[in-house]
């Protein structure tokens, strides 16, 4: 009986510490499975994503290039980012010196910054400038984003392969975790991504924001690890053994190369998590020791669980896989060696149905279902090629519903271990940037010729234009003239008028002189006609001095001109005119500095336009004030009537040629137009400040000598 007991009691103990140690190996093998799959989701967003981003930049970045403008390649580079703008902050179109040209979002007035000056930005925006794709650069804090952002830059070449630009945009950190997060990982996992180039981290989750400034971009986390050392999961990915750098902990790490971009992905958990997880499963076998029932039940529970949560597991990954693959605009297709088509996306199934009518369907065989059959042979050439093992890039040209499709296509032999399972086919549509590229060469030539022509154009206009400018100056100079004599003409009544009053008392003095010395002899007397006489020679000789400057000839502007002369020869002329209306005129000369460095008759010209515009403005009878004085290096003329005034618009026609608001054949609309030619020519300015029915005041500003 003892021995029956003992044998039940070493049954029941080696049962129960089998299913221990089964329960242990499974329970880590489980967790490293799905520590596996974790990775290898994670490895093809990141992929994806990284080839995602360095499409766009390449785009927008070729298109930048061909651009002329500056102001053309802001307003691209602005548009640009709104259809790519929920998941790049900003384009950003850097020299290959650093200096970027243009900003997303920014004038092209701003300053921007040049990339090789600053140190968080130089050793991305070089390994960019060697490379030949996308290049990651660090992990840093901008105030720009208000957040953390991964700097992502791809180096634009022209067809020489000669580097040209590069094109720089930045990743918001909190949208990469946040897609960590959608995604539903386990939260006892970790997950580090780590920048090989510069030996830094990029990416850590989950993390703390009160960390991000010790962790982020820096080189602080170091596994004590070579991948040499581990044990191989797969071809991509290696188990190890390690220290977490972050807390210390003993865990068990997947680690993997993301080779496109030099990066190493290490998805981390800590041994603690496995032993609670065991003991979570093994508390619940506590009664294994009152029978093998128990036992088996507990197997039976168990492994029924295992496999429908490894289900589920599945199910899951072809899910994450699936809406990956689902949200790219590239074609992409799987075929096992037979050729015939495993799995595709939604967009190589609208190509097909698109070029060929062809519904896709799992397990057809493609080129037996191409429209166009003479593209079958060359396909096939490429199918093999790539089941010899080869992967390679072509250029591929098919037919399609408007004009040829071209298609930058990838093929890669897929491996199970070492045996050669299928082919994958990626190929994204180039044919709109070959079209843009085909009509920028077109428009080229035709700017060019276009250039020739309009030169050509343009030097014949030149010689219409100048030969036009020498006959204006002609025209302005008679119309100066003309003017000139309009002037004179209106003068003429009143010069006359003048001269005939002075006549008079020389006439009329003389006869009284003559019959008074025919009487007597009283030369006391005799004085006041003499007086008449000289009043009336000196009136005459005044009328005829003003005169003499207001019609002098010549353009020379290097004469010694006083203001208040002029302007009292310009009243001695009107005078006639201006004591018809009974118009008083005060005068008040108070600038000291009164010769400025001109040509008189024009100066003479200007206050005879504008005071015998004063005196047509008054309709009866009025006043005109004529004040003058220095202000700093000029003498300030003021002319001030109570005439009828101007409103705006007619101050601000004025001085245009032939404008007047007087009645035809009254005037020729040409005196302040002259007027204003003059003061400029002399450097001064006119200003006028006038209300209807309120008067006008005329300024005249010149420089003294």
């Amino acid at each position: 009986m003892r021995r029956i007991f003992f044998l039940l009691i070493t049954t029941l103990t080696i049962s129960l510490a089998g299913v221990l140690v089964y329960i242990y190996s499974d329970t880590r093998q489980d967790r490293i499975n799905d520590l596996g799959y974790t990775t290898s989701v994670i490895k093809g967003y990141y992929e994806l994503s990284f080839r995602q981003w360095e499409l766009s930049l390449l785009s927008v970045g070729k298109r930048l290039a061909e651009i002329k403008t500056i102001q053309e390649k802001a307003a691209f580079a602005t548009d640009a980012l709104k259809i790519y703008e929920r998941e790049l902050l900003a384009f950003g179109f850097a020299q290959p010196d650093g200096q970027i040209l243009v900003f997303s979002g920014r004038s092209p007035n701003d300053t921007l910054p040049n990339l090789m000056l600053s140190e968080k930005t130089r050793r991305s925006f070089d390994l960019a400038r060697k490379g030949d794709g996308i290049s990651i650069g660090e992990c840093y804090y901008t105030d720009l984003a208000g957040d953390w952002v991964i700097p992502v830059r791809v180096p634009i070449k022209n067809e020489n392969g000669n580097l040209v630009a590069v094109n720089t945009t930045g990743i918001n950190y909190s949208n990469v975790t946040d897609d960590l997060r959608r995604f539903g990982f386990d939260e006892n996992y970790q997950i580090h991504l780590i920048n090989k180039h510069f030996g830094t981290t990029q990416i850590l989750y989950p993390l703390e924001k009160e960390e991000y400034g010790r962790i982020l971009g820096k080189d602080t986390l170091q596994y004590n690890f070579e991948l040499n050392k581990g044990e191989k999961v797969n071809e991509q990915l290696t188990l190890f053994s390690s220290i977490n750098p972050f807390n210390n902990q003993s865990c068990i790490a997947i680690a993997t190369d993301i080779i496109s971009v030099n990066h190493q992905l290490v998805v981390s958990m800590p041994k603690s998590f496995i032993a609670a997880e065991v003991f979570n499963r093994i508390k619940f076998i506590g009664s294994a020791y009152v029978g093998l029932l128990t036992i088996f039940l507990f197997l039976y529970t168990y492994l029924k669980g295992n496999l429908e949560k490894s289900i589920e597991n599945l199910k899951k990954e072809k899910a994450n896989l699936k809406s990956i693959i689902e949200s790219t605009s590239d074609l992409i297709g799987l075929f096992d060696t037979g050729r015939k088509l495993v799995e595709f996306n939604r967009a190589f199934k609208l190509s097909a149905k698109m070029t060929d009518g062809m519904d896709l369907q799992k397990g057809i065989d493609i080129l037996k279902e191409l429209k166009h059959k003479e593209y079958a042979d060359d396909f096939d050439k490429l199918f093999k090629r790539a089941l010899k093992g080869d992967k390679f890039h072509v250029e591929i040209v098919y037919p399609g519903t408007k004009g040829d499709l071209i298609f930058k296509s990838t093929y890669n032999p897929v491996f199970n271990g070492d045996q050669l399972v299928g082919v994958t086919f990626f190929a994204e549509d180039i044919t709109e940037i070959r079209n843009y590229q085909k009509q920028l060469e077109e428009l080229n030539t035709e700017l060019e010729n276009k250039v020739q022509d309009r030169t050509k154009e343009l030097k014949a206009k030149n010689r219409e234009l100048k030969k036009g400018y020498e006959k204006l100056q002609s025209t302005q100079q008679q119309l100066i003239r003309a003017e000139k004599m309009a002037s004179l003409g209106i003068l003429s009544a009143g010069i006359g008028h003048e001269i005939n009053n002075p006549l008079n008392f020389i006439k009329h003095g003389a006869i009284a002189l003559r019959e008074r010395l025919a009487s007597e002899n009283h030369a006391d007397e005799l004085n006041p006609y003499f007086h008449a006489i000289e009043e009336g020679v000196r009136r005459a000789s005044q009328i005829v001095h003003g005169l003499s400057h207001f019609s002098r000839a010549g353009d020379a502007m290097d004469e010694s001109c006083d203001i208040h002369d002029i302007i009292q020869n310009t009243l001695t002329l009107l005078r006639s005119r201006l004591s018809d209306k009974e118009i008083e005129v005060k005068t008040k000369f108070n600038a000291e500095r009164k010769i400025i460095i001109g040509n008189e008759g024009k100066l003479h010209q200007v206050f005879t336009n504008i005071i015998a515009n004063a005196e047509q403005a008054i309709e009866e009878t009025g006043k005109i004030k004529i004040t003058t004085k220095n202000i700093e290096n000029t003498i300030l003329i003021k002319i001030e009537d109570t005439g009828v005034g101007m409103n705006k618009k007619e101050i601000d026609q004025m001085t245009d040629p032939f404008f007047t608001t007087k009645e035809p054949g009254e005037g020729t609309g040409l005196g302040l137009f002259i007027t204003q030619l003059i003061i400029d020519e002399h450097g001064g300015s006119l200003d006028v400040k006038s209300k209807k029915g309120e008067g006008t005041k005329f300024i005249v500003t010149l420089k003294c000598a």
